[in-house]
């Protein structure tokens, strides 16, 4: 396998996964704002040339994810899952170069997308047209899963695909950008809709009201409370944060209501809603005992499970193997701190499931969003080595 994963990467063109990547970040595809189907219409004609047979998978909302399976052997097979979609650019006076023109600064691919995730999705197609390149076949069969909606959590996108029962895979990838490490597990979440009630007054009366702000106030700088002290291995520990707020009717009244809509992840592990839920209201319930005036009501109104894949899986090791014979390091096992479609592979279809793409997840959804071209060129050589070794010849 050495020779052939050697070959692969070596047929890798690094002009190739620039352009590519450039195109992508030009086809916009704002979530929500846009849709897709530019950047699918893009990532079918290059399918097309690398002999594969493209489809595109739409649900009720008519979002389009493209799937397309190289190779037919009797083998392994694998899936790389990378989402077209794109958080909005934003403010154009936030950014120091147009946000969907995919100019090169320094060295570096700058535009939405550039790292979440068009240059990933860029370097593995780059990957698996260096296989065709140096005449490559596959014992097994590759599966891209290029889909839709991943940024609004995935439900006109990954889910479609598992709700068409296309994820039958043996193992998969989600390109997500890694720094090229291995991200074995991921954190979930629960959105948490905190609310406060009062009593509205005249505003220049407020000791005959109830102030539902100033109550809320007190929840929130106590708010840390709520999250456990245990730490996952790989994940560390659970997150909260207070993230929208809205409250009042106008400046002069005492506001009797106020909303807050919380963020709290969490860790493999944390898998019932109600005990994540229960120190919010033991906090609530507190204060109201300092402050019987406190009317305080916490809900979950979206929960997404964390998900975690075994160190030893194969794909695992496979990309271990191929990140240290490229990089000349042996990258370390990660958690990853945001939410990604693995956990449909991993969750519900019980698929061994790599998060692992080039790009720093901590310039995603930023202005001047940016990847090294180095890194992605790099990447896109570690993908055809991983594609070559592991599904075999």
């Amino acid at each position: 396998m050495t020779d052939r994963a050697d070959a692969a990467a070596a047929a890798v063109d690094a002009d190739e996964v620039l352009a590519l990547a450039q195109a992508l970040i030009r086809a916009r595809s704002e979530n929500p704002g846009a849709t897709e189907d530019e950047a699918a219409d893009l990532v079918t004609g290059v399918l097309l040339g690398l002999g594969a047979a493209p489809h595109t998978v739409r649900g009720e909302a008519g979002r389009p994810s493209v799937v397309a399976t190289m190779g037919a052997g009797a083998g392994s097979t694998l899936a790389w899952n990378g989402h077209l979609d794109t958080v909005p650019a934003g403010s154009r006076d936030t950014w120091s170069v147009d946000p969907f023109a995919g100019e090169v600064v320094d060295g570096r691919l700058v535009g939405r997308g550039a790292c979440d995730m068009k240059g990933p999705v860029a370097a593995a197609l780059a990957g698996a047209a260096a296989l065709v390149r140096a005449g490559i076949e596959l014992a097994g069969s590759l599966t891209f899963h290029l889909v839709a909606d991943e940024e609004l959590a995935g439900t006109h996108g990954t889910q479609v695909l598992r709700d068409h029962g296309l994820l039958t895979q043996a193992a998969a990838i989600v390109g997500e950008p890694s720094n090229l490490e291995v991200a074995l597990a991921e954190r979930g979440g629960a959105w948490v809709t905190a609310t406060t009630y009062g009593a509205a007054a005249h505003g220049s009366q407020p000791h005959r009201g109830v102030n539902a702000i100033t109550g809320m106030a007190r929840f929130l700088l106590r708010l840390e409370e709520v999250v456990p002290d245990t730490v996952h291995p790989l994940c560390g520990r659970a997150t909260v944060n207070a993230a929208l707020i809205e409250g009042g009717s106008a400046p002069n009244m005492v506001p009797d209501r106020c909303v807050v809509d919380i963020d709290r992840r969490t860790i493999p592990g944390e898998t019932d809603p109600d005990k994540v839920l229960a120190p919010f209201r033991t906090l609530a319930d507190g204060l109201r005992a300092e402050d019987p005036t406190l009317n305080l009501r916490t809900e979950i109104r979206e929960w997404i499970d964390a998900a975690e894949s075994p160190v030893d899986a194969p794909i695992a090791d496979a990309i271990r193997v191929a990140t240290t014979a490229e990089t000349g390091t042996t990258p370390p096992d990660v958690g990853f701190t945001g939410i990604t479609d693995a956990r449909f592979y991993l969750n519900d279809a019980a698929i061994p499931t790599v998060i692992f793409g080039p790009g720093d997840l901590s310039l995603a959804h930023t202005a001047d969003e940016s990847i090294a071209v180095e890194e992605l060129v790099t990447g896109a050589r570690t993908y055809a080595r991983i594609f070559a070794s592991f599904l075999g010849g």
